[in-house]
């Protein structure tokens, strides 16, 4: 037992043995739902075109990226990357494989592990509140496990998962039922001393989880930030404070280190100067945004997108303010962090010009506790001072509903990527035809060089840019479509210098927000480069190439 002592030393408790276990009910309310997770994201990926088609830009360029690495290209320093090195370290492995699987296939591998990645966000959420029981284990569950969002973010390799991934990590250590590590113990939980060492380690570790999530976007500051701001209004003593901010410390540093040391300007200006200062075309459609947030844009066009999100809105409230006060207690440190979470992500949200669906999978966790705590309130009753509920009916519900709701999403969902994939599997089929492996190829859109195995160039000095969009942005401070010529001037240069060491140019869509053509740009290409496939209509911009592959003369 925790009291025992061994020669008057007090015994070490190990992490794992403070964290309560699962109850059958929890635990099978937990696997049903990661379940049909699971069933619900592969069912994307099985789609035409889902594994190894085309179905984004960012997906290649994230992949891309880690692709460059294993090839002794430094990003930052020999290309840009406008997002931190995390996600380009977590593939890695994935992009040595490439190497012997193809990128094709390395890219379909990275698209598996990020929906196992996803369906493990739905565990950690329910390991999260599983000290509530089942009802509240199965809303939180059976919410992010069909959120439209995060399937959207999981239908491929992006961040937002990974993110998702990170930051639940970090809450999981970091909180203990209700209560934070670091702060006012359980009463029977073993000796002060043992209690306050597992205590730190749960902090510094769970630091550690926040810290890389910040690594692999900068949006991790917000949940970690919140998660200080909490255990310092709430702790007795500054020491867990320092244990959880150095352990992100520690998290974040490491992979920042060796970039930071190889190019500290270009990591700066990559990452903070094109993310935060951008200035993308775009408006801040609100109620468009909130209609996303809440699985709205599953509907067909021409429902009554307002009535709906004043509705969603007022159930919601409503549940949280009946939880809590049906109960006659405030909202606990889980509750807040929730609540808090909710509200901040969603702000941060709906602030930038630049949105896209994916993003909002950052809310799932957030919204789906926020919901979830105070439904499991409204549901239990105290028994003993514990709460308890009808277990058998609250599992058959949560599983139920998830299930139901799974198969609406499911329909919902994968009719677009059907289509787009299969446009990428027959393009980059003739790809293959016509580009000889090993040759060097420049493109606008790394996805098809990607999945055509085009990525890679047997010839030295062929370009390292992955991400033209990023690039752009990073080099005209964000601004891109307003900036001089004496701005676009070294932009226009790089391009140059590309265009003179490419065989083949791979060019895909409306290149005008990617390549800075103007007239000395345009002519070099014209003179050069000739079409030989691919060949798409026109763009209706003037002294811009059409879409195509196009050989060197």
């Amino acid at each position: 037992m925790y009291g025992a002592r061994l020669y008057g030393r007090p015994r070490s408790v190990p992490v794992s043995s403070l964290l309560p276990r699962a109850e059958p009910a929890v635990a099978l309310t937990i696997a049903a739902c990661a379940a049909a997770a699971l069933l619900l994201r592969l069912y994307e990926l099985s789609r035409p075109g889902g594994l190894l088609g085309v179905t984004e830009y960012d997906d290649g360029v994230l992949f891309g990226n880690a692709l460059r690495l294993v090839s002794g290209a430094v990003p930052y320093r020999d290309f840009a990357v406008v997002q931190p090195p995390g996600s380009v370290l977590l593939m890695t492995p994935v992009a040595l494989l490439a190497k012997v699987t193809g990128t094709a296939w390395g890219l379909a591998i990275a698209r598996v592990l990020t929906v196992c990645a996803d369906t493990a966000n739905v565990i950690l959420l329910g390991v999260l509140v599983r000290h509530r029981g089942a009802f509240t284990v199965g809303v939180a569950c059976g919410l992010y496990a069909v959120y439209p969002d995060a399937l959207i973010a999981a239908h491929t390799f992006l961040l937002e998962p990974w993110l998702n991934l990170c930051c639940l990590a970090g809450a999981v250590l970091i909180f203990d039922g209700d209560r934070m590590a670091g702060t006012a113990p359980r009463p029977g939980h073993g000796p002060r001393a043992a209690r306050t060492a597992a205590d730190t380690r749960r902090l510094v570790l769970g630091g550690v989880a926040f810290g890389f999530a910040v690594a692999v976007k900068i949006w991790a500051l917000l949940p970690l930030a919140l998660a200080v701001l909490l255990l310092a209004v709430t702790a007795r003593r500054r020491r867990p404070v320092g244990a959880l901010a150095a352990g992100a410390a520690l998290g974040l540093g490491v992979p920042l280190l060796p970039f930071a040391v190889l190019a500290p300007g270009a990591l700066l200006r990559d990452v903070l100067v094109s993310q935060l200062v951008r200035n993308a075309n775009g408006s801040r459609d609100l109620s468009g945004r909130l209609a996303d947030v809440s699985g709205l844009q599953l509907l067909p066009a021409g429902y009554p997108q307002h009535l709906l999100l004043l509705l969603i809105g007022a159930v919601v409230a409503g549940l949280v303010a009946a939880g809590y006060l049906a109960r006659e207690r405030r909202p606990r440190m889980l509750d807040a962090y929730a609540l808090l979470g909710a509200v901040a992500v969603t702000a941060m949200l709906l602030w930038p010009r630049l949105y896209y669906s994916h993003y909002g999978a950052f809310e799932g966790p957030f919204l789906a506790l926020a919901v979830a705590l105070p439904a499991g309130l409204l549901t239990a009753r105290p028994d003993a001072g514990r709460a308890k509920e009808a277990v058998l009916p609250a599992v058959a519900a949560a599983v139920l509903v998830t299930v139901l709701v799974t198969v609406l999403v499911a329909i919902g969902v994968g009719q677009f990527r059907a289509e787009s994939g299969t446009r990428g599997i027959q393009v980059t089929a003739e790809a293959d035809r016509l580009i000889p492996p090993g040759a060097c190829v420049v493109t606008n859109d790394a996805p098809f060089t990607v999945v055509a195995d085009r990525f890679f160039s047997s010839r030295p000095g062929c370009p390292a840019m992955v991400d033209p969009f990023g690039t752009f942005f990073a080099m005209t401070g964000g601004d891109e479509r307003h900036s001089s010529a004496v701005v676009l001037a070294p932009v226009v240069a790089l391009w140059h210098t590309t265009l003179e060491q490419a065989t083949y140019v791979w060019l895909t869509g409306d290149t005008v927000a990617q390549i800075p053509w103007n007239s000395g740009l345009y002519g070099y290409f014209r003179r050069h480069f000739r079409l030989i496939g691919l060949a798409g209509q026109p763009v209706p911009s003037r002294d811009v190439p059409r879409p195509g592959l196009y050989l060197r003369n």
